[in-house]
């Protein structure tokens, strides 16, 4: 896959953090587009330079979500620390990581594969702490913000996929934002990170990954397949009904939702 100019348009080019890139520009149902320049996702954030924290800072960037765990936090601290930077934080809220829920799958392409689709189906209820947070905070005028996590991909996936999609994005688009990562090529490095602690260094974390999981399986692993995503508004249907109902349980009633929408959404150009 490669990317095309629609992609090339979102990335945000910084030495130490690839996957960084602006979410904003969609079209809502109701004939708006979401802002530019003010909502960002990326993989970790330690190993920022000083030019790319220029950059950053030239953005206006004023919160960030950061979505790892503490172990992922502590062996890999935040480059960027500025007095007017909003951090937050959240508990893990999976019983199990990832790295443990795959002990019980077959250690090849298809085990992979139905692990990630039972990890996403359990993701928005696992996370809703946090995924709620999230969109309180920025229908709070929390932004310009970044949501990150290791990789960049599965909890900061699903956490700009609900914000998307409670700014009323079309679900084709939304799949088509999460599935960008595989355009652009997700960090072996960072996976490994977020599955194996990461506090001996990529080097080894990589190799504690190469050592549990074949090639195959980490090639799943570090994809961003449409259908893993899929699978986790699947599993909200089943398990609220809707993904309305979804949003009313965490707490993004209709009041939260027109006031992201007021914030994040503006007039498409004639």
């Amino acid at each position: 896959m490669t990317l095309g100019p629609e992609d090339r348009a979102r990335i945000v080019e910084l030495e130490g953090a690839a996957n960084f890139r602006d979410f904003g520009g969609y079209p809502a149902r109701d004939g708006r587009k979401v802002r530019r320049g003010v909502l960002f996702r990326s993989n970790r954030l330690s190993q920022l330079t000083k030019g790319d924290i220029a950059a950053l800072e030239a953005a206006g960037i004023a919160t960030v979500f950061d979505l790892r765990a503490p172990r992922e936090r502590e062996a890999d601290p935040t480059a960027w620390q500025a007095s007017h930077l909003a951090f937050h934080t959240w508990p893990p809220g999976h019983k199990r990581r990832l790295v443990d829920m795959a002990r019980d799958y077959p250690q090849d392409a298809g085990g992979a594969e139905a692990l990630m689709l039972d990890f996403y189906a359990e993701l928005p209820r696992t996370m809703s702490h946090a995924f709620s947070g999230i969109i309180r905070h920025i229908a709070d005028r929390a932004a310009p913000c970044i949501i990150h996590c290791s990789a960049g991909k599965d909890r900061t996936g699903m956490a700009a996929a609900l914000v998307l999609s409670a700014l009323g994005v079309p679900r084709d688009l939304v799949l088509d934002d999460y599935a960008m990562t595989d355009r652009i090529v997700a960090s072996e490095d960072d996976m490994a990170r977020s599955l194996f602690t990461g506090r001996d260094g990529g080097a080894r974390a990589q190799g504690a990954m190469r050592e549990a999981f074949p090639p195959e399986a980490i090639a799943v692993m570090r994809s961003a397949r449409p259908a893993f995503l899929e699978s986790a508004f699947a599993g909200i249907d089943r398990e609220y009904g809707s993904l309305t109902a979804y949003f009313e349980a965490i707490g993004i009633d209709d009041a939260v939702q027109a006031a992201l929408r007021s914030r994040l959404l503006e007039p498409i150009p004639s």
